[in-house]
């Protein structure tokens, strides 16, 4: 429409084509300029997931760690503790420290993917505000996850794993990399790599096998005595295992320390 309307309008009094061409790029650079301009996107059309539901200040950034340090310090969980605010925050003025929070309310244990949590803001004694406020909750935790394809009866070994952070809220039956596992726990069913290894795949591994010789310790107060005897069931770390003995046949209770190797109290 500007090309026609140019071109049907221009004046003879034009010297070159250039002079011609010139007002014509500037106006299709308008129309480029407004077009670009209503297709850009506004933040409503930004995808919701993709926006933080409540976007702390400097002061509460402040006040959220110090919530994260309570809360993990009163409940003990695994992993380390993220919240992540659904609901507004308590405003906070500015000050040089942070006014002393008492918690009032809260889950007993995380379970869940959101908690509301109460606590008590003062002053140098003087109450500032009740607060409840609801969070996302995450426990991140480094994790095992079998580097091969393992199958039951394998033993747990370094070697064969490698850690993954993981949120144990969603993955509460994960196996968190903890290094006392290793040796003491084996594979109970076939277990495919690079997924998160989880209680259910593993049961502790078994030091004393049924039928096996084993060394018995006998000991109570000065007095050690060591003899060989039949384990009649297998036995895992710290489990009671029965033992014959060899020559005269009886069975006692003996606890597992190592293996092939119990210990008998008397």
């Amino acid at each position: 429409m500007v090309l026609w309307s140019f071109l049907l309008l221009g004046s003879p009094a034009v010297g070159s084509i250039d002079d011609v061409l010139a007002p014509l790029d500037d106006a299709l650079l308008d129309l480029a300029v407004r077009d670009a301009g209503s297709r850009a996107p506004s933040v409503a059309s930004v995808p919701s997931e993709a926006r933080p539901l409540v976007e702390p200040s400097v002061d509460e950034i402040d006040l959220l760690a110090e919530l994260e340090r309570l809360l993990s310090d009163r409940i003990q969980p695994v992993g380390t503790l993220k919240l992540v605010p659904v609901s507004p925050m308590p405003r906070m003025q500015r000050r040089s420290e942070l006014p002393e929070i008492t918690l009032l309310a809260h889950p007993a244990r995380i379970s869940s993917s959101t908690a509301l949590v109460r606590f008590r803001l003062q002053d140098e004694g003087v109450v500032l505000g009740d607060h409840a406020v609801t969070f996302r909750v995450q426990l991140l935790a480094r994790v095992w996850a079998p580097s091969r394809r393992l199958v039951p009866g394998d033993v747990l070994q370094g070697v064969d794993l490698v850690e993954r952070e993981v949120d144990l809220v969603r993955e509460p039956r994960a196996v968190v990399a903890d290094p006392a596992l290793l040796e003491r726990y084996e594979i109970a069913r076939a277990v495919a790599p690079e997924r998160s290894l989880t209680w259910s795949d593993i049961t502790a591994r078994a030091l004393v096998r049924k039928g096996a010789l084993v060394d018995v310790i006998a000991s109570g107060g000065m007095l050690a005595v060591s003899m060989k005897g039949q384990a009649t069931r297998s036995g895992a770390l710290g489990e009671v295992v029965t033992i014959r003995n060899l020559e005269s046949k009886r069975e006692f209770p003996a606890e597992v320390v190592d293996e092939n190797r119990v210990r008998v109290r008397f």
